[in-house]
């Protein structure tokens, strides 16, 4: 059985329900670096493959009454800070295909994966809400098809100006080779020429994952993505979703990825009363859901991961900011311990550490 993929969610989903009333749940910190920078740090301990940052770009006001809602900081600002504060873990924001613009979001990722060399990947979603904050760009009539275009234009982007192309020969008076840039043909509503003004990292493509539960969604991920960020609440889902996302084509591997909410405590009753308190309720949206010890948590990913329906998953600790704490610091090495993950990072790039667990 191949090692699990692991990513750990930078959501704030510890201060959900009414875990950001405890005095420990650091939620006057949620627009500020603190814990973000805290949860990268143990979750590079752990050795995760990424962090993970979901989005939303559009706020209900009447959502942040009584707790944080959909507020949050930007994904890409987020990830560039903690890009400085971290070394091999590797780095997902969340990009909207539907109001994101190509060349934007490729010289933003480029720049990025540049400053971390090669640690960045990218979920790339459509958008349901936000079109109130996008004047008059109009949501795309068919947002899939959108979604491929944008993806294909970003990825030429990247190309147009290879690795290879900067020379930084001192000797020759030559900094890069002019040749070697390239230019964009338009795509459906995109007219991007390019090229960027920043040098690719290599020649592979971005990691790329996509979160959503339609058939277009499916469909999508099984051209493009290299995981799914899924709502699978049992094994035998899970395996269903795998098998229909790898259908039909050999070269090609599309991992499922549960999104699994952990309440985690030192006792099964006091991590019980720590879900009844907060009023977390993570079954409404269908996730993998555990609530009790971490060893509880180790047993049944490793049942997940035995029946072959899952490649891993994506941490979501709830309930208090101690459930990210047992989850890196007890659960993830005890997964280690049982050969499920890995003990220590080989690979120095995203693409690296997601090859070491096929």
């Amino acid at each position: 059985m191949p090692p699990l993929t692991i990513g750990l969610s930078l959501s704030a989903t510890w201060l959900r329900g009414g875990a950001w009333r405890a005095a420990s749940s650091r939620a006057e910190e949620l627009f500020s670096a603190g814990p973000f920078l805290d949860a990268a740090r143990l979750a590079e301990e752990a050795h995760l493959d990424f962090l993970f940052k979901p989005d939303a770009l559009g706020l209900d006001p009447a959502t942040v009454e009584n707790g944080p809602g959909f507020s949050s900081l930007d994904p890409v600002v987020l990830m560039a800070l903690i890009a400085s504060a971290t070394r091999r873990i590797g780095l997902v924001p969340t990009v909207s295909a539907t109001y994101a613009h190509p060349h934007t979001i490729a010289r933003q990722l480029q720049s990025l994966d540049r400053m971390t060399g090669g640690r960045v990947g990218w979920n790339v979603v459509t958008s349901l809400g936000g079109a109130e904050n996008f004047g008059e760009q109009a949501r795309p009539d068919d947002v899939y098809a959108n979604a491929a275009d944008f993806v294909a234009v970003v990825e030429q982007l990247r190309q147009t100006f290879p690795a290879d192309a900067l020379l930084i020969d001192r000797e020759h008076g030559r900094f890069a080779e002019p040749e070697r840039l390239s230019r964009v043909a338009p795509r459906g509503r995109y007219d991007s020429a390019g090229p960027l003004t920043v040098a690719a990292v290599g020649d592979a493509p971005w990691p790329l994952l996509h979160a959503g539960g339609s058939p277009s969604s499916h469909a999508f991920a099984r051209a493009h993505a290299d995981a799914v960020f899924a709502m699978t609440a049992s094994p035998a889902e899970a395996a269903a979703l795998r098998a229909a996302l790898n259908a039909g084509d050999a070269d090609r591997k599309v991992r499922i990825l549960p999104g699994l909410s952990l309440c985690l405590a030192d006792t099964r009753a006091r991590a019980r009363a720590l879900a009844q308190d907060t009023g977390d309720s993570p079954a409404h949206v269908r996730h993998w859901s555990i609530v009790g010890t971490p060893q509880d948590a180790v047993d049944a990913i490793l049942r997940w991961h035995g029946t072959g329906a899952i490649d891993g998953f994506i941490a979501l600790p709830t309930g208090s900011w101690r459930s990210l704490e047992l989850f890196c610091r007890e659960v993830v090495p005890e997964l280690a311990a049982a050969g499920a993950f890995r003990t220590h990072y080989s690979a120095t790039t995203l693409r690296g550490h997601l090859q070491e667990n096929r």
